[in-house]
């Protein structure tokens, strides 16, 4: 192995407030075991608070304005629609690149918008795993999965499906599972899923440990997250919402999750060696206290709500101190430590800093222009600006199944996928770029999405916001005024932003009234509060500004910014020792906020102890340059205390000049606002808050449905085209169940008794709402295979899936396709027939594990050679209330509409009509 090893290991969502009380109790000796041999801390995240950003903040250590991942999906530029964000999407090297053209092997595995996989120096295994299926000749996997492309063959292998875990697997995370009624709880098949995911990420990522030799490694957890999202609404304390038998059933889950990663994290550090550096943490935190939500809000992303601030940050390895804390890490900040740990220069372009803390001994920090600008001769494995995938292998089935007339072509819900995720998209980035304070690259973004959806409160809330912190008054007031009424809303969110408005336009007694009536609602959370108590602050408010501050550090005592406030408060009513602690808190926590390294100097030199306020004062100038009080401060130091005559000059004249300079910005920003003001905003026209609401809930679900039955179960009949199903439809109808139909499709040669088909089904995926439909669940229902995962989760269903040889299936497919001139798959007859048979087997597969649908597998063939066995198995199934007449059903069955058939049966034996 070479000289230098780093494995970088990422688990979503991971919390110290969740571990330290499995630590405390030896439940993670693994975990413990690397704390105490190194350096552990807070990470402090970014916004928007949303994965995709964060991971390929994390590898490129810069923010997503200018590494170009914006959330989950992005409009597709081939295809049309919507995809997920890809590794093509990223417009900055990552980390990987960077090693890889530097001359060190890289292995990535599972890394958000990694697919497809990059050719770098070594391995990539893309974030596609649940794209990995059986097939009735072995693994399949998406194309672009792996690189390189021979290991797909091997690394599938260790693939985990869900199905293949046994109860007795579930039980350490839920020990009373066997109690669980899974007709009406469908929470174990979600922990298996997770289950599923997380062990065929360990089990992938040891492969490619064992098989190369490797300089780097990064591996990618999901499941931290996704169990939290599930079940942390069940960790202790129960929430008064939650049924006192849920919380005993699934209580164990997410202190199990923790369990189950600590031992992966073992197998892990095992295989890395004693000599690697290892590093781990973690993109953000996750509620898991009063502040949980009872639903997720209905907004894309909604469930994003419960992240926390601060993630984890462990390394440990060569060089690296021992059992310490490592304060005012972030995020950004682990690509350029990354760079330094094998030597290499940091990017100027980065926005990230070497966590230079966690050294023995301090490194020299080597820099150069940027990353970008050396192609290292192509090493560095990025995809070129045109590369793109030929179309994935469920393209041309679905184009097969839309050439049979039995799914709805995808163009009108293509251009509305793509419209859709390009808005989200936009919202995301202009959420970052005013998190980094460029409110002015922001302002369009958000001008452009109210007016493509006036209806979406959020836009309308963040244009205003924006409109405030780039101090365009009249502009924020303008929207507030023609978005809301301003005299009935009862919105607390719109009485804070109008009440801002006020205090910055100097009506300030308007405003201290309306944030005594906001600070009076007792459900306001700590984002709402923080606002409230900076404008107190605004308004020298500092009584009612200290208990607010106070009020949310009651709620979260780590919540860095309400310490900055806080500090801000004291030092301004001359508490120093206790400004100074509060401010120090703060920057331990979050490290880039000047104002606090600002007011701990104020207080640290009150207080006199100028050398170390000297220290506080450089580092608030060093992340905000332009800050006049704290030369001013400087100059005092160096003029009374620590006298030094030029320095003393030096920062009287900064800090005159900085004056000096902040009047003429804000001369020039009057003037610049005065001349916006003039010009009337082109708005849209608004509805109501009530009408929006009425959009909103159309467009959009409220709260997740998957935990609440309907209390309606519907008998349908799946199957591949040309399985049958027609003739089955005609037996239930002869059975007396209705068939739910249009006769869009009239009888034809192929089917000469009719389709039994109902033309909107087949645009369930853009309308799943059509099964509320009344007393629709009293028909049967044709739903060929292909549109079976669009089903509503909260039904249950009884589904007859119809099975046919497959080779008569692909012939019979041919010979419609011929006659309705039409193209389908470009496949040949044996691929065809390869790929039908992976869908059917995955079907019925994800049937059977689906805890609200009953499965009937019936043989075409075999029921057309033993109709009264198959007659009495369907009535059992559906139920003879339901089939009333099953004597009349035998009677559709012919045997002469059986053709295109096989030469033989399953059991070898001719057929014989």
């Amino acid at each position: 192995m070479t000289k230098r090893k780093l494995l970088w290991i990422g688990w979503d969502g991971a919390d110290w407030e969740h571990i330290t009380p499995l630590l405390d109790t030896g439940q993670l000796p693994n975990l413990e075991r690397l704390i105490d041999n190194g350096v552990m801390g807070n990470l402090a995240t970014h916004h928007p608070v949303l994965s995709p950003m964060l991971w390929n903040t994390a590898a490129t250590g810069k923010h997503p304005y200018k590494h170009g991942i914006h959330g989950f999906i992005e409009p597709d530029p081939v295809r049309g629609g919507a995809r997920p964000y890809q590794s093509t999407s990223r417009s900055v090297k990552a980390i990987w690149n960077i090693l890889s053209q530097s001359g060190f092997r890289s292995n990535v595995v599972n890394w958000w918008a990694s697919h497809p996989a990059e050719p770098i120096d070594g391995c990539v295994v893309s974030n596609m795993l649940s794209g990995i299926r059986p097939g009735p000749n072995g693994w399949k996997w998406p194309l672009g999965f792996v690189h390189p492309e021979q290991e797909a063959e091997v690394l599938a292998q260790y693939h985990v499906l869900p199905e293949e875990l046994t109860g007795e697997e579930l039980l350490p995370f839920v020990p009373n599972g066997k109690e669980v009624c899974q007709d009406n709880d469908p929470r174990l098949s979600i922990l298996a899923n997770h289950l599923a995911e997380m062990i065929s990420t360990q089990g992938i990522a040891t492969a490619v440990m064992e098989r190369s030799e490797w300089d780097f490694m990064a591996v990618y957890f999901t499941a931290i997250d996704h169990f939290c999202h599930s079940f942390m609404s069940f960790q202790p304390p129960r929430l008064p919402w939650v049924p006192e038998q849920d919380f005993e059933l699934y209580r164990h889950v997410i202190p199990s999750v923790y369990r189950m990663s600590d031992l992966m994290l073992g197998r892990m550090m095992e295989m890395a060696g004693p000599d690697a550096t290892i590093v781990l943490c973690s993109d953000h935190g996750f509620q898991s206290g009063a502040l949980r939500l009872r639903e997720n809000p209905n907004e894309p992303a909604g469930p994003a709500h419960w992240h926390r601030q601060y993630g984890i940050f462990v390394a440990s390895g060569p060089g690296i101190k021992r059992d310490e804390r490592v304060y005012s890490a972030a995020l950004v900040d682990v690509c350029p430590t990354i760079l330094t740990l094998f030597g290499l220069p940091v990017g100027q372009d980065m926005d990230g800093r070497v966590l230079t803390d966690i050294f023995e001994v301090s490194p020299t920090i080597a820099t150069i222009p940027s990353w970008e600008l050396d192609d290292g001769n192509g090493r560095h494995g990025l995809h070129p600006s045109n590369h793109s995938l030929e179309a994935e292998d469920l393209d041309p089935l679905m184009q097969q199944f839309v050439a049979l007339g039995y799914v709805a072509a995808q163009g009108d819900s293509k251009e509305e996928n793509a419209e859709l995720a390009e808005m989200e998209c936009k919202y995301n980035l202009a959420r970052n770029l005013n998190s980094v304070g460029l409110y002015a690259r922001a302002i369009p973004i958000f001008l452009d999405l109210v007016h493509r959806a006036p209806w979406e409160s959020r836009f309308i809330i963040h244009l205003i916001r924006t409109y405030i912190s780039a101090n365009q008054l009249d502009n924020a007031l303008q929207v507030t005024e023609k978005a809301y009424d301003l005299q009935t809303t009862s919105d607390p969110v719109i009485r804070l932003l109008f009440a801002e408005i006020q205090a910055a336009k100097g009506n300030r007694e308007a405003s201290y009234k309306e944030l005594c009536a906001i600070e009076k609602l007792v459900y306001l959370g700590p984002g709402v509060l923080m606002q409230v108590g900076m404008c107190f602050l605004y308004l020298q408010k500092l009584t009612a500004a200290e208990r607010i501050f106070r009020r949310v550090l009651d709620i979260h005592p780590d919540h860095a910014e309400a310490l900055q406030g806080l500090s801000s408060v004291l030092v301004r009513k001359g508490e120093n020792q206790l400004a100074a602690e509060a401010a120090l808190q703060a920057v331990s926590l979050l490290h880039r906020q000047p104002i606090a390294h600002l007011n701990l100097g104020v207080a640290l030199a009150r207080g006199g102890d100028p050398r170390s306020a000297i220290v506080a004062l450089e580092t608030a100038l060093k992340f905000q340059p332009f800050m006049p009080k704290a030369h001013r401060w400087l100059q005092i130091i160096y003029t009374s205390m620590l006298p030094d005559p030029e320095k003393a000059k030096l920062h009287g004249f900064n800090a005159l000049q900085q004056s000096l300079k902040r009047q003429e910005v804000t001369c020039a920003e009057n003037e610049k606002n005065a001349h916006s003001n003039c010009i009337a905003l082109q708005l849209p026209e608004f509805p109501s808050e009530e009408q929006r609401e009425e959009i909103l809930a159309s467009k959009r679900t409220v709260g997740n449905p998957q935990f609440h039955e309907s209390g309606k179960e519907f008998v349908l009949v799946s199957g591949l085209p040309r399985s049958g199903t027609s003739a089955m439809m005609q037996m239930l109808e002869a059975g007396g169940l209705p068939t739910k139909t249009d006769g869009s499709r009239p009888a034809d040669t192929d089917n000469p008794r009719g389709y039994f088909e109902w033309e909107p089904i087949k645009s369930i995926c853009r309308n799943p709402a059509i099964f509320d439909e009344e007393s629709l669940e009293q028909y049967a229902i044709k739903v060929v295979s292909p549109l079976l995962s669009y089903l509503p989760y909260q039904h249950r269903y009884k589904i007859i899936f119809m099975t046919r040889p497959i080779s008569e299936v692909v012939a019979s497919q041919s010979k419609m396709i011929d006659r309705l001139n039409t193209v389908g798959a470009d496949w040949s007859d044996d691929r065809l027939e390869r790929e039908l048979e992976t869908h059917r087997i995955s079907a019925i597969k994800w049937l059977e594990l689906h805890p609200r649908a009953e499965v009937l597998v019936v043989d075409y063939v075999e029921l057309l050679r033993e109709p009264d066995r198959w007659v009495r198995k369907v009535v059992d199934f559906v139920g003879p209330e339901r089939l009333a007449q099953s004597q009349m059903m035998q009677g559709v069955l012919e045997s002469s509409l059986h053709r295109n058939q096989s030469a033989f049966f399953g059991d070898g034996s001719p057929f014989q009509t």
